[in-house]
């Protein structure tokens, strides 16, 4: 519950313990859970310039932990031990389910055992690791979660109308996931053309509408309550300065939290997508919304993204490198003994470097000289 995750988690128990008023909320709270809010004394309002999609995601845990710690008379306050621990809990949770129906998605299109070596690899060898078991409280893992549930939806025709108001939770999440509703939507519309959206009927649609909008009213009213105004833009100071000289070559490959410096990975997620894997004109669309993703990404004033383990803002979209990767194996791992034994051996290799980095981490790149002799020392122990 630090930083940037205690920015997400403010909302519950600002909402459930202490209904916003400003008098009872823990002096120096804000300081002391790294400044991911504020507690502004001059207009005596707590302020947190993220959006409330991760608690909506974390309150069952939330609920759970404040009814345990009622019951058996402990620290109460919102932001003792035991809610720390939903909070990791939470992480975990739907970094599973998560891959769960990631699996269940992937064997749409892939046979079973390279879906499942897919998304052991996937958590094996990447930075979703990291920020489901490590740093499970920033909004990477919950959007991975939510566009996982996605895909897996809408091979069933009949739950389709549910994508709007996950759509609207996985916006609230971060509102940069709008580009995520796209690679979505792509999806989408490979499997079913417009023509058959006709066979809903408009009533249909009004109940998912009345959800998504449920789901952000109370994000405006926080809007309200803190700045005066329904809607709000919370990242004052903070935006997309580098547009005229974007950041492509940091952001992929920096040691500095580059993408694919810490997930070589996704290297062959990138090779498989040129074996068509859905179809041809799926495999176009995904490389193109890809490349704005990296552009955005390479755009942003810090494109490093603070203190992060590689590549963060790319976590939500592993559902769709996962295709990628899916293809290559299912085409060039396992074809026959000797390439799964090659296969089995990258993977490892992968694997280690992952975790090695992760456990060999100073957290923050702290180090004065963050270049890929550092790195190394990093891997060396």
């Amino acid at each position: 519950m630090w930083a940037d995750a205690s920015g997400y988690y403010m909302y519950l128990p600002s909402t459930f313990i202490y209904q916003w008023d400003y008098e009872q909320i823990p002096q120096k709270m804000d300081s002391l859970t790294g400044h991911g809010f504020y507690l502004r004394d001059s207009q005596k309002v707590v302020f947190t310039k993220y959006t409330s999609g991760v608690a909506f995601l974390q309150f069952p845990f939330f609920i759970g932990t404040h009814a345990f710690c009622k019951i058996f008379q402990l620290d109460a306050s919102g932001f003792s031990q035991p809610y720390v621990n939903s909070i990791l809990f939470a992480g975990v949770f739907y970094l599973l389910l998560g891959l769960f129906f990631l699996y269940y998605f992937l064997t749409t299109h892939f046979d079973k055992k390279s879906s499942l070596f897919t998304c052991i690899a996937l958590l094996a060898c990447t930075n979703l690791y990291y920020y489901g078991l490590e740093h499970p409280g920033l909004s990477h893992i919950y959007s991975f979660f939510i566009a996982c549930l996605s895909l897996f939806l809408i091979s069933k025709m009949k739950l389709i109308l549910y994508l709007v108001p996950l759509f609207a939770l996985l916006i609230l999440i971060r509102p940069t996931n709008l580009l995520l509703v796209f690679f979505v939507l792509s999806y989408f519309f490979y499997q079913y053309p417009l023509s058959d959206l006709k066979s809903i009927k408009w009533h249909q649609w009004i109940a998912p509408f009345l959800i998504g909008f449920a789901i952000v009213i109370p994000q405006m009213f926080y809007w309200h309550y803190a700045t005066g105004s329904w809607i709000s833009y919370s990242y004052k100071g903070e935006g997309f300065t580098n547009w005229n000289s974007p950041k492509i070559l940091e952001v992929l490959f920096a040691a500095c939290n580059g993408f694919l410096t810490y997930a070589p990975l996704f290297l062959l997620a990138f090779w498989g997508y040129f074996y068509k894997p859905i179809s041809a004109s799926f495999s176009f669309k995904f490389l193109i919304l890809f490349s704005i993703l990296v552009y955005i990404n390479a755009s942003w004033w810090s494109w490093q993204f603070g203190c992060a383990y590689g590549g963060r803002a790319f976590v939500d979209y592993y559902p769709f490198l996962a295709i990628g990767l899916a293809s290559f194996i299912n085409r060039t791992i396992l074809n026959n003994l000797k390439t799964k034994i090659i296969g089995l051996a990258l993977l490892l290799v992968f694997a280690a470097y992952n975790l090695l980095f992760i456990y060999g981490y100073d957290d923050c790149w702290y180090s004065t000289n963050w270049d890929y002799a550092e790195i190394l020392n990093i891997l060396k122990g």
